[in-house]
């Protein structure tokens, strides 16, 4: 990655295994800059920084917000105006809007996992029901796991090893589990034509304007939520009633 690039993730992301801040080096061994924890130089990967209403969604809204307000906030969104906001509105694979029926099956399927639809942690993704990122997250949280997850760009010997098609922005998820590192990844690649499609209907507007301005972001993202479908299979749990 660029100087600033590299420079401007001090602001949005920390350490995965200690969540401290980073610090921006000189690496000798690649000749060029790099991210490292700016606590302790032998933990690896980074994560971004989570908002308060991110930090609610994941299932760490007490430590976010102080002792209670995980509680208080579930509470509060369940008897909202509009309990299902977050909810995602559209398949994340076609597009498509979600018919009201199959709302309702996810909906469902959401608490048979323990997992609180309100707060986004479900999805439909080319028809088929998975949790997001936040309701694996909430996930690791409820069931206690010391799992750390942290992602990076490939490096340039990585672009050659995952044959990445040139123009492409490509991420790496890891995860930790406690001190030890563990050999599942996560490979998120976002392409050139992904970037720069243009819509069907209008050739002025992008296929995807968040995919355009966020190239970086959604690979992230992407290798995020495949590592943690590997790492967390979402088996259904018995809940009360």
């Amino acid at each position: 990655m660029e100087y600033d690039q590299l420079k401007a993730m001090l602001d949005t992301h920390c350490c995965a295994q200690c969540e401290k801040p980073l610090a921006l080096v000189w690496d000798s061994s690649t000749s060029a800059h790099a991210l490292v924890c700016g606590t302790d130089r032998n933990h690896a990967g980074y994560k971004t920084i989570e908002s308060p209403g991110q930090a609610v969604a994941r299932g760490k809204g007490d430590k976010a917000l102080g002792q209670g307000a995980q509680k208080d906030m579930e509470k509060a969104l369940a008897k909202a105006a509009h309990p299902l906001s977050l909810l995602a509105k559209d398949d994340l694979g076609t597009g498509k809007t979600i018919a009201p029926d199959a709302v309702a099956a996810l909906v469902k399927w959401g608490d048979s996992l323990g997992l609180k639809p309100y707060l986004g942690h479900v999805c439909l993704y080319f028809g088929k029901p998975y949790p997001t990122i936040d309701g694996f997250y909430y996930k690791i949280v409820r069931d206690t796991t010391h799992l750390h997850i942290g992602t990076r760009p490939l490096s340039k010997e990585e672009f050659t090893t995952y044959q990445v098609p040139e123009g492409a922005h490509a991420w790496l998820a890891e995860a930790w589990l406690g001190d030890t590192k563990l050999p599942t990844t996560g490979l998120g690649i976002v392409t050139k034509e992904e970037i720069e499609g243009k819509s069907d209907r209008n050739q002025e507007q992008y296929r995807s304007p968040v995919v355009h301005a966020h190239p970086q972001r959604m690979a992230e993202k992407r290798a995020e939520w495949q590592l943690l479908r590997k790492l967390v299979p979402p088996e259904e749990v018995k809940t009360d009633g």
